[in-house]
């Protein structure tokens, strides 16, 4: 069953709640909290309310409403890529054709796809690359050369007739991050989720970050004993920092899902992370564990993983300086036992310098 009707269901449950569809915000009033619809007849409806809240998606009818009323700052940026959902099958005995505790990715550098299980036995495979190599694929012919060179695994999971018929049918979606503050108009006005704060979807946390915006205006409501005069500007403050934070950290992780998962030294570094991590659960916890597993706050994510980045390279640099002068006392020991010696060494270095041309030194 779809989660949205679930959902839908269970807010009707309380007696609080009444649901309208088909209503369009016209207008908001955040001196007087009044707010106007019109519906699909037509008809101009108006409700005062205490407090208007946009939960209203990346394009935000209430949040446009706000930068009429307020000094809102508001950046909106699309990524040259796109997106394109495909579909892997149940096999014919109705199971699943790969493992279905993982995240499935195919990394191409400039470009990837990614594939997670659905409780029907089917994958839903996402295809993110840029417009241009969308575009650059007109007939059946150029979609089949180009999986059989980027991806030739997965036809025959998907199926080459299914493949066919879902791309070729379908249109690659743009992917949109926006930032924007504050998140209130005086007491009368919010946004929260996408409609604050937008984010492309490489981290996996475009939903928890609205289930947390939930978490922390209760926290300021309960901090303020339900003011809102206070609450709502604290919320901002608080809810800004760390709103922004994973709108970075997600448009970073899809240089990473597409591109560093094929670099060895990245590759090196997850699993002296996960080391670390073994030895040091409570001190040393790398970023994806911070940002998906604990209720560290997003920008201090950052924060610990650059310090912890710090202490590596430290450590690293000094591991190099201990491994560099093993190698000297072992080349000199080399020399002392074949009768070589140090001024030798220092005389044949500086004969060879003089014979390079010479340059701007």
């Amino acid at each position: 069953m779809n989660s949205g009707v679930c959902n839908l269901t269970a807010a009707e449950k309380n007696p609080n709640v009444t649901c309208h569809f088909e209503h369009k915000l016209v207008s908001c009033d955040f001196k007087t909290g009044e707010a106007e619809f019109i519906n699909n007849e037509g008809k101009r409806i108006k409700k005062t309310v205490d407090l208007i809240v946009g939960n209203d998606g990346a394009f935000s009818g209430v949040r446009k409403e706000m930068m009429k009323a307020t000094l809102l700052d508001y950046q909106q940026q699309y990524i040259p890529h796109g997106y394109m959902e495909l579909t892997i099958p149940p096999s014919p005995k109705d199971e699943y054709l790969m493992e279905t505790n993982y995240l499935h990715i195919w990394p191409r550098n400039e470009f990837m796809m990614i594939a997670l299980p659905n409780l029907d036995k089917s994958f839903t495979c996402t295809l993110f690359m840029p417009f241009e190599i969308f575009n650059s694929i007109k007939t059946e012919e150029d979609l089949m050369n180009f999986f059989r060179d980027k991806f030739p695994d997965s036809i025959p999971l998907m199926g080459e007739e299914t493949l066919k018929q879902i791309f070729m049918s379908s249109k690659a979606l743009p992917m949109v991050s926006i930032k924007c503050s504050p998140y209130h108009v005086e007491d009368k006005g919010l946004i929260m989720g996408d409609a604050a704060h937008a984010m492309v979807p490489f981290y996996g946390q475009g939903m928890n970050a609205g289930f947390e915006d939930c978490i922390a205006l209760d926290e300021m409501l309960d901090l303020y004993k339900n003011d809102f005069s206070k609450a709502l500007p604290a919320y901002s403050e608080t809810r800004t920092v760390d709103a922004h934070a994973i709108c970075d950290l997600a448009m970073y992780n899809y240089v990473e899902m597409r591109k560093s998962v094929n670099s060895k030294l990245f590759l090196m570094r997850k699993k002296l992370d996960n080391l670390l991590f073994t030895i040091f659960p409570n001190s040393w916890i790398p970023l994806y564990t911070m940002v998906a597993f604990t209720r560290t706050r997003y920008h201090l994510c950052i924060a610990r993983r650059k310090h912890q980045d710090e202490i590596l390279t430290k450590v690293l640099s000094g591991g190099m300086m201990v491994l560099l002068g093993v190698c000297a006392l072992s080349g000199l020991r080399i020399c002392n036992q074949r009768g070589i010696t140090f001024q030798t060494l220092t005389d044949k270095a500086m004969e060879l310098w003089e014979s390079f041309p010479p340059v701007n030194r």
